[in-house]
Formats: structure tokens, sequence, C-alpha cells
């Protein structure tokens, strides 16, 4: 048996609609399946923490005489998640042969994230060549205690330049303060976006700022 929930990526929820996603579960018994459900559960398996019923029936299909890939549909929402929520939920299985042998494990896991956001403004402008240019900006993640999203403090976030026809580089990292707040000093010497760019952990989703445009003149 092998399994996958949401294709192998972290799920992200945010404050506002439900998250539809999906497991694919390819089971093999000589002599074919007969039954499969599967539910998602978080902590011990003995003694879970959470739990996560499919919102329907699979849908099968033959991949050879011995062979089935189910797709399961699960959604999840912020309206029931609590913030201790966030983290490792593993998907279980419980698939049926024909010849009534069973098939049962945890078959795979799912990161599950607090979604996230960041903000990047750079100032002055206009700016000369070889003048200081600040660029600010905060970071934020959902509380689902509240749907609300609050500052994030104390996080790592990497300052980011672009010219127009170019990819993003990292030009340094700073620390948000105890406010979630972001701030730090540059030299201004061509036109280009900024940003703050935050890679994410294990219970908060990775985000980017919109890219602000300098014109240094």
């Amino acid at each position: 048996m092998s399994a996958s929930v949401n294709g192998g990526k972290a799920l992200v929820v945010g404050a506002a609609a439900q998250a539809s996603f999906s497991a694919t579960v390819t089971v093999s018994d000589p002599t074919g399946l007969e039954y499969i459900d599967a539910w998602l559960y978080r902590g011990p398996s003995t003694a879970p923490t959470g739990a996560l019923a499919a919102t329907q029936d699979p849908t099968c299909t033959a991949v050879n005489e011995t062979t089935t890939r189910c797709t399961i549909p699960f959604q999840m929402g912020e309206g029931w998640l609590q913030n201790a929520d966030a983290g490792t939920w593993h998907l279980y299985v419980n698939a049926l042969a024909r010849d009534r042998d069973y098939h049962r494990k945890t078959a795979a896991s799912v990161s599950l994230q607090r979604a996230s956001t960041v903000t990047a403004n750079a100032a002055p402008r206009p700016v000369r060549k070889g003048e200081p240019l600040t660029i600010t900006g905060a970071l934020s993640r959902v509380s689902w205690n509240d749907s609300t999203y609050h500052r994030y403090p104390h996080q790592a976030a990497r300052l980011q330049f672009r010219t127009s026809n170019g990819s993003y580089t990292t030009i340094k990292t700073i620390t948000a303060n105890s406010t979630g707040s972001l701030k730090t000093t540059v030299t201004a010497n061509r036109d280009g976006y900024w940003r703050y760019s935050y890679a994410g952990n294990t219970t908060t989703a990775a985000t980017n700022a919109p890219g602000d445009y300098i014109d240094v003149q």
C-alpha cells in the first residue's frame, strides 16, 4: 500500500474558506479490492488528539487486476480548528480485499499549517543613487482560535531584491521585533523590486510580500 495527502504538499488553512484536498491511496492484493476508507488523525494513533473523516466515498480506478488507486476527498476549515491543531496529521487507511483479507496501516502524513502574510514598503521615493533606502514591513499569521490575523514576532525574514528582468536574491536576513514589525536599511544603487520573504516553519506557512518597485535616480 502507498498513499499521499494533498499531493505531498503542506496543507495551508487561512481565516475563511474551507480547504478542500484529497488523499490518493494505491492498494494491491491478488484478489483485488472490495472496500476502502480512510481518515486523518493527529497525535498518537492509540489516543488521537484530532480526527477528520472523508467528505465523500472514495473514487477508485483499477490499475490492473490486482491493484486499485483510490482518491478520497477531505475538507478542513478554520471553523473547527484550534491553533494547537497545526502540525503533522496522519492518514490511516482501512482496505478490504475480495478474499476478506484486511490491509490496515498509517500510510501517509501531511503538514497542516496556519496561513501567513508579510508586507514590504521601500522609502523614500524617489531616492538618489547612494542614499539610504529603508524597507519596512510586518509579518502576521492567522489564529484559528478567533479567525483573525495577528502579528508574528521574533521570526527571521529575508530581504530580497530583483531587477525588472531578474530573479529575487537574498540581500540579508533580519528578525521581526516583538510586534512582528520588520525594518532594515540598504544603499540604493539600482532600480528594482524589494520584498520580504518568510520561509515558514512546522506550524506556519511560507509567504512572500509583493515586490515594491523603487526608481533610483
